[in-house]
């Protein structure tokens, strides 16, 4: 049985970077800190080509993001392996990258640090209260490993908190959804709510958000 074809995205831990960096020394100035590489196993030729277009729509929103990343898209697909990009998926893609800046810009995308001095925490070890806090599922965090920030929302404006309904939205998803497809879900339109944003009524109406979760990990679960 032949190998299957390697095509797709993930995100290395720093010290599988570091042998990227190495095997790569034009990548030398783009630091080792988990870049984003090629990682997902294909079944045949046909889905090898679907996932070449993803990757070449993401090389294409990339080139705006700055030099890093798109030194280490095209260090591991080159030019000459690119296909044919579909107009949809570099939109999708492109709507996504949007999506996320606008929710950076209006929420705020913190650090452990930042988290602490929100919650006007006198801990010696200012990271360590936000990292607990994630470890007990009181909140999430978006980006790479080494790298990962916790979207402002999440946290009470008087005390800097994490507001309780969070932890329920993240009991009811379980694994079904983490990271930036649990970030965008709170800053995106709801059905269910509406038509408004769950972020916009995590104070006045928590359990109706709670609710919305609940549907949506229904539907992800059948």
């Amino acid at each position: 049985m032949s190998s299957p074809i390697v095509a797709g995205l993930t995100t290395l831990p720093a010290g599988e970077a570091s042998k990227v960096v190495h095997a790569h020394p034009e990548l030398a100035d783009a630091g080792t800190s988990a870049p984003l590489v090629l990682a997902i196993s294909a079944r045949d030729a046909t889905e090898a080509a679907a996932l070449s277009d993803v990757m070449t729509a993401a090389k294409a929103a990339l080139r705006s993001s700055g030099a890093t990343l798109t030194k280490v898209m095209d260090a591991l697909f080159p030019a000459e392996r690119d296909f044919p990009m579909p107009p949809a998926l570099l939109e999708q893609v492109n709507r996504n990258a949007k999506a996320r800046a606008e929710l950076a810009d209006e929420f705020g995308l913190l650090s452990g640090a930042e988290v602490a001095e929100l919650a006007a925490s006198t801990s010696g070890n200012a990271s360590a209260m936000a990292s607990r806090w994630k470890n007990e599922g009181k909140v999430f965090t978006v980006g790479p490993t080494g790298g990962q920030r916790f979207p402002g929302f999440q946290f009470g404006k008087d005390d800097g908190r994490p507001l309780p309904v969070i932890a329920q939205v993240l009991t009811v998803f379980g694994d079904r959804l983490s990271g930036w497809e649990l970030a965008l879900w709170f800053t995106s339109s709801n059905g269910w709510l509406g038509g408004e944003r769950p972020v916009d009524v995590l104070d006045s109406d928590p359990e109706l958000v709670v609710d919305a979760a609940g549907h949506l990990a229904a539907e992800l679960l059948g």
